[in-house]
């Protein structure tokens, strides 16, 4: 008979909320989920909720009613439809004299149905009012008059005027371009005095998309403004025409053609001694060339040259870097033989370098306890002819050629050659 007067009550309250709910929604919509949940009986001699009231804002519902003074309840449960239609239970009170229960995180803009029943330690549960329908506020106006600044140095500016609702209390900003189509959270702003926001995180010279939602204090939001675009200022073009020189001594030279951009201040010129190794910037100059100096003949260095503007915006890199070199080495000259008689020693050797001009030739040997060195310069053939020197004694011979900047080359063969008393000269001609 209980089971029966169960289900004659939950057919009785699914009727009078009828009218107030989804058309399709089911007897057990609250009843069922009061009796599954909770583990609780419905009875009917139980006080039941009354004057419950419901004042709505942007994402919360806040609900009132009078405390009922009986000592067999022990607190009040409540229940919401989703969007199913469905009645849940959404709060448990454990404390009959608490009367009010703020809903929050609501979406705006919807209806919303509450019922409130009162239960008792032992599991039993009261009639559930239903409070009216209540409808959360609408969204807050879009902001208008929103607008980017473009082509200011790696940067994006956004302004925006003060909104006049005044719960409004900061913002959001989106924004999206090509490579990422849907719309991404970058900031939130506090201060609805707040109307600025420069945007740094970019890539130079990419048109972006931006639009700002305005929020309040319960964390709602408004729709969203109309979509702006912008995009930074542009790097300067690619640094184009350099060459560098590979047959200057000790040096060199780089030259490369002037930016077309009005606005460039200088530029930088990087250097590795790799091609894929990493550069780092060895000087900068207003003009179109640079003189990179050495100590050593043979040196390689690669380059890469930037434009940089007045905002201090750098053009890229080049991505094959520009080879350049000192004067190298002379081929060192080839000795074709030598030989030792009458007091004479005769050397003879061959040019490998068309750059040669002049050759210097350098002599060791021991005199008494000194070592010495003779280096003699400005020799112009091919044929050393030296009678500078002592019976019985050993002389170390070696050839460099040298070019019109006194480049030597390196050294050639070293022959060693003695002199003595025999009638057999001491030779060895190739």
């Amino acid at each position: 008979m209980r089971l029966f007067n169960l289900l004659i009550s939950s057919i009785v309250l699914g009727t009078l909320f009828s009218g107030c709910s989804n058309k399709n929604i089911e007897i057990p919509s609250f009843s069922i989920p009061a009796l599954n949940v909770t583990q609780k009986k419905l009875d009917r001699s139980l006080p039941f909720v009354k004057q419950i009231k419901a004042t709505s804002t942007l994402s919360k519902v806040l609900l009132e009613w009078k405390p009922i003074r009986d000592r067999r309840i022990a607190g009040y449960r409540i229940f919401r439809n989703n969007r199913d239609g469905n009645f849940r239970l959404i709060k448990t009170i454990n404390d009959p004299f608490v009367s009010h229960y703020t809903d929050k995180n609501l979406n705006q803009s919807i209806y919303y149905k509450y019922l409130i029943s009162a239960y008792t330690k032992d599991g039993r549960v009261s009639e559930a009012k239903q409070i009216k329908i209540k409808k959360t506020h609408d969204k807050i106006k879009a902001l208008s008059e929103v607008h980017a600044v473009s082509n200011l140095p790696s940067r994006i500016k956004l302004l925006w005027k003060v909104p006049k609702d005044y719960r409004i209390d900061g913002y959001i900003i989106q924004r999206r371009w090509k490579q990422e189509p849907a719309w991404k959270t970058i900031t939130q702003l506090k201060d609805r005095l707040n109307v600025e926001y420069i945007d740094k995180d970019i890539i130079d010279g990419i048109r972006y998309q931006y639009r700002i939602l305005a929020t309040t204090k319960e964390g709602a939001f408004s729709y969203p403004s109309r979509s702006v675009e912008a995009n930074s200022k542009r790097l300067p073009k690619e640094v184009s025409g350099i060459m560098a020189t590979d047959n200057q001594p000790k040096k060199v030279q780089i030259i490369w053609k002037e930016s077309r951009d009005r606005d460039i201040m200088y530029y930088k010129i990087y250097a590795s001694s790799f091609a894929d190794g990493l550069f780092s910037m060895i000087a900068k100059t207003r003009s179109t060339h640079y003189t990179d100096q050495f100590d050593r003949d043979g040196e390689v260095r690669y380059y890469k040259i930037t434009a940089v503007d007045k905002d201090g915006l750098e053009s890229k890199k080049q991505t094959t870097p520009i080879r350049g070199s000192t004067l190298k080495h002379l081929k060192a000259p080839v000795i074709l033989g030598y030989k030792g008689e009458n007091g004479v020693i005769t050397l003879k050797w061959k040019n490998m370098d068309k750059r040669t001009k002049s050759y210097t030739i350098y002599k060791k040997y021991w005199d008494k306890w000194r070592f010495k060195q003779q280096k003699i310069v400005g020799f112009g053939t091919e044929t050393f002819v030296d009678k500078r020197i002592k019976i019985n004694k050993k002389y170390t011979y070696y050839v460099v050629a040298v070019d019109e900047y006194k480049i030597e080359s390196r050294p050639s063969e070293k022959i060693t050659v003695i002199v003595n008393s025999s009638p057999k000269p001491e030779n060895s001609w190739f």
